[in-house]
């Protein structure tokens, strides 16, 4: 018969087994990465939540070393991996939280949090670590893609302001250009500013990329046939690129038409397809592709691109070139990026395609692997009723009889060359730097003014408070915005108030008078 301390220890025994088993039960069935390896990293614990996450079995993970089995000798991010786990082989008591990228079986990358408890002998020495994971992988990829939109907006606006302010410049430039061919007609001294006026316009082209991808850039919408859009594109392509590369097409989407300009959607669409001959230099395969597609708000709207749930025409543009690395992928739409040699590209091409899609309430992505091409996929509402037809480009004649303006610029170049060269044309010209100066004379005098030439972007006052208090004091006023800019939704505001148009610098003084003759004829 058992003595009465025999009984006792076999109780304790026996609920030492039913919690051990409670707690093994606990840690195998948690919804946590539980594992326990040993101070030279080798694996001595797996549980079952961890076998299921990253493909191994417990026969097939246990004794093996962390590293080249669930750790990767790099991280995506460049960072060796290999001194990092060594470390923390060594000094376990420094990472009691850490976060660093794991690999599963099957090779997908994961972004694991651990919390990492170190293990010590009787003696108090260190014999390993009790590490517990949780998968942050959709997290840092939120976080990453939250970053990536907060410097594309910082960049926009820089470029936005930039461009401003190059293009006031480069209104100066070109109006004592015209001014110096007028001076000179027919001699060298005429040729070379003609040229200076076409360098100058290539400029200006430049930074309407950059407006753009600022998103305030030109936006004109219209009924748009993409599909027709994409075939004038491959008929440009056709023509132009190396025969060594086949185009092709396979247009599956039965909705085609979204409303849009025109000119900056066929625009982008060449410049993906140019991008992606760039990466095809020994020859291959560019398609475009289009399809119809329901895109959900919840699932596609981010920091970047702001969307609502409907159908959506999807335009993939993929090649068969050389295809890129990460670094390189993440920053294909920021301006200035570029992987050509100098003088072959601006960096601006996939920018100002960024910026055209923002401006049409679209989405835009690429995937690529380096070696094995690239897909860039372009995404836009569909529009259902299409009966607006395209937009008649024809130059109607015209003839601006001689009218009397008053110019409201800060920018001192701008004003001096303005009346100097309509003056020159017949037209008289008044200008003020400020506001409150232009308002005092329009009171005396608005009615020999025929017409008010306001710059969106002044000091003090804008052209949109200006033009209040003028239409204040007549009702009647006819007036043009001037904006190194272009329409966004100030402008659009002004349009809506009475303003006649708009428009963008740097204008020639044709184009001025071809905007406003019919308003005065």
């Amino acid at each position: 018969m058992k003595s009465g301390s025999e009984q006792s220890q076999k109780v304790l025994y026996e609920a030492l087994l039913k919690s051990e088993a409670r707690y093994r039960e606990l840690v195998e069935h948690a919804n946590s990465i539980i594992l326990r390896w040993d101070q030279h990293g080798y694996i001595t614990f797996f549980n079952e939540y961890a076998q299921k996450f990253f493909g191994y079995s417990e026969e097939e993970i246990i004794g093996q070393h962390v590293v080249d089995t669930i750790v990767p000798e790099n991280e995506s991010t460049g960072r060796d991996l290999r001194p990092l786990m060594e470390d923390i082989c060594n000094h376990p008591e420094k990472y009691e939280y850490n976060i660093n990228e794991n690999i599963t079986r099957s090779g997908k990358r994961v972004w694991i949090a651990w919390t990492n408890k170190v293990l010590l002998d009787d003696d108090g020495k260190p014999v390993g670590a009790l590490s517990i994971g949780s998968d942050i992988t959709e997290q840092r990829r939120l976080e990453e893609e939250l970053k990536q939109a907060h410097k594309m907006q910082a960049i926009g606006q820089l470029a936005g302001g930039i461009a401003h302010d190059f293009n006031n410049f480069l209104q100066g430039i070109m109006g004592y250009a015209e001014i110096i061919s007028a001076d000179n007609k027919g001699n060298i001294t005429a040729e070379n500013a003609t040229k200076i006026l076409d360098t100058a316009q290539h400029a200006a082209d430049l930074t309407k990329q950059l407006l753009t991808f600022a998103r305030k850039g030109k936006y004109e919408l219209i009924d748009c046939n993409l599909h027709n859009l994409i075939v004038d594109v491959m008929s440009i392509l056709d023509r132009t690129i190396d025969k060594r590369i086949i185009i092709q097409k396979q247009f599956h989407a039965i909705q085609y038409h979204v409303l849009g300009d025109a000119s900056q959607l066929r625009s982008s669409l060449l410049n993906l397809a140019l991008n992606a001959k760039d990466a095809m230099q020994d020859g291959g395969l560019l398609q475009f592709s289009t399809s119809n597609e329901f895109l959900n708000k919840e699932e596609i709207s981010n920091d970047e691109f702001d969307v609502e749930s409907g159908e959506y025409l999807c335009i993939k543009i993929t090649d068969t070139g050389k295809g890129m690395d990460k670094d390189t992928l993440s920053r294909i739409f920021e301006p200035f990026f570029t992987t050509k040699k100098i003088g072959k590209g601006t960096g601006l091409g996939l920018a100002a395609v960024y910026g055209a899609v923002h401006l049409h309430k679209g989405i835009i992505s690429c995937s690529s692997e380096f070696g094995y091409g690239s897909e860039l996929r372009m995404c836009l509402p569909v529009l259902h009723a299409h009966k607006m037809g395209e937009k008649n480009n024809k130059t109607e004649n015209f003839s601006l009889k001689k009218i009397s303006i008053m110019l409201v610029d800060d920018e001192q170049i701008v004003r001096t060359y303005t009346k100097v060269l309509f003056e020159k044309h017949g037209h008289k010209v008044i200008s003020f730097s400020m506001g409150v100066q232009a308002i005092s004379y329009y009171a005396d005098h608005w009615q020999e003014i025929d017409l008010v030439l306001l710059d969106m972007v002044m000091p003090n006052m804008n052209g949109r408070e200006l033009f209040v208090h003028l239409k204040a004091i007549n009702p009647h006023i006819r007036a043009v915005l001037s904006t190194g800019y272009s329409l966004d939704s100030e402008a659009q505001d002004l349009l809506d108030q009475g303003i006649l148009d708009y428009i963008e610098k740097p204008f020639t003084v044709g184009v001025f008078e071809q905007k406003v003759a019919r308003f005065f004829n």
